[in-house]
């Protein structure tokens, strides 16, 4: 959940008391098996942390939290929204960590269970005979797993594709969307339109990495390589399809201009998620964006007519179309609980009860993460919502293998797209050897 409708909108942090007491119990004493839902049980208070914070999420969680009380009193579940990683990460080193903790991304998941930050979920789930793979698609095992542990559980999730202006593609004499980026190519420049002074009044298509979520182009999915090989180690220096790609953004990026990208970049980044948004006003003709932004659209200007596919691939790759980089939400059992099974039982609810998924997808504009919420949700089957299923469902689609350096690698391959793309970077082949051996020195450093 990288991004949705938000508002200045703050909650700060406060407790959801649903009645009841404290257990208390060394945590080296606690059993790793779940709790029989049917079985009595001495009262118990949990705490939940969340990164959501908006007054509509924060009812949606309030109103699944009183459901699990009324039907289980003996729970008392102590909820506080608006809390991130950095937070986190100081509760657990102060000694004090929630029970639960909710963050929106999933980069630091290698990283929070190779240091023991979280537990390993895998016991409990066998315990209460949860088949993980029959519960939640594969893409959501993708990074909610490192080293064969289950170090937390996926709570609704992102995928990402291309939207089109169907208006625009008409005009332009374009019968169907692109599926390889070379059309992608073709396609931006004849959708492409200047004004009298040769300024450009609508783009076809800015791939530069900074721009919204485009940073998910070059993650491995839509030009049928990997992030990092079978022993662990980059394959930017060792894959030619990452020269491909980077080819292929170069060369759109010249089309422009650099000083025009860089002036488009900086004037629509602030309005990637609003009324401003280029689709919408007519600046750009296609973008790559996620699910959030059907919802944003029918906020803002439900008449849009647009469409929306799966994300064209590197020429070559044209097995892997249909699939996409696909993240989410993820929810954790701090490794520091008291009350593991307790608080498992409560993470287990959020997880996999069919209303509150579908209901706080709907609030957040996300995908639900059960193959059950999947199938119950009323939004599978609209024409706007129903590719991101697809992709979601996809076998092929999923996001890069996770490691102990947290969100640091994606952050020194971010700065590298960059400063590639601004020229920086003079020769391509030796950026990315360099930026891989980077990569790879900084998983080494950090315990992989």
């Amino acid at each position: 959940m990288f991004k949705r409708i938000t508002g200045a909108v703050s909650v700060t942090a406060a407790g959801v008391l649903l009645a009841g007491c404290t257990s208390a119990g060394p945590s080296s004493d606690q059993p790793g098996t779940a709790i029989s839902a049917g079985a009595s049980h001495a009262p118990t208070t949990v705490t939940v942390w969340t990164f959501n914070h908006l007054p509509n999420e924060v009812a949606a969680f309030k109103a699944t939290l009183a459901r699990l009380h009324a039907k289980y009193p003996w729970l008392t579940v102590k909820f506080v929204p608006n809390k991130d990683d950095a937070a986190y990460t100081k509760a657990v080193a102060a000694g004090d960590p929630p029970d639960v903790f909710i963050s929106s991304a999933p980069d630091n998941v290698a990283k929070f269970c190779y240091n023991g930050t979280v537990a390993d979920i895998g016991p409990y789930l066998a315990s209460a005979k949860i088949d993980t793979a029959k519960t939640f698609p594969a893409a959501t095992l993708a990074y909610t797993r490192y080293q064969d542990k289950q170090c937390a559980l996926p709570l609704l999730t992102d995928a990402f594709a291309l939207y089109y202006n169907k208006q625009m593609f008409k005009a332009a004499g374009i019968t169907k969307p692109p599926t390889t980026l070379a059309e992608l190519t073709a396609d931006a420049k004849k959708l492409t339109v200047r004004n009298a002074d040769g300024s450009i009044k609508t783009y076809g298509f800015v791939p530069r990495s900074d721009y919204d979520v485009n940073r998910y182009l070059f993650t491995g999915a839509h030009s049928g390589t990997e992030f990092y090989d079978k022993d662990g180690r980059t394959t930017f220096g060792s894959d030619a399809k990452w020269q491909q790609l980077l080819k292929w953004d170069q060369e759109l990026i010249d089309y422009y201009g650099e000083a025009d990208v860089q002036g488009f970049v900086g004037r629509y980044q602030p309005h990637a998620d609003d009324s401003g948004n280029p689709l919408l006003t007519g600046a750009a003709a296609m973008e790559y964006d996620g699910e959030w932004h059907v919802g944003e659209i029918a906020s803002e200007k439900k008449d849009f007519d647009y469409g929306v596919v799966p994300m064209p691939v590197l020429d070559g790759s044209s097995g892997t179309y249909g699939a996409g980089s696909t993240l989410g939400t993820v929810a954790y059992l701090s490794a520091g609980s008291k009350h593991k099974q307790e608080a498992f039982f409560a993470l287990q609810q959020l997880t996999t009860d069919t209303t509150f998924l579908n209901t706080l997808a709907d609030t957040v504009y996300n995908i639900p993460t059960t193959f059950a919420a999947l199938k119950a949700w009323d939004k599978r089957d609209d024409p706007h919502w129903k590719p991101f299923v697809d992709i979601f469902e996809n076998e092929n689609s999923t996001y890069k293998t996770l490691t102990p350096a947290g969100i640091e690698d994606m952050d020194t391959w971010r700065a590298f797209l960059l400063d590639f793309e601004q020229g920086k970077v003079k020769s391509a082949a030796s950026g990315l050897a360099g930026v891989g051996k980077k990569i790879d020195d900084l998983n080494s450093e950090s315990g992989q």
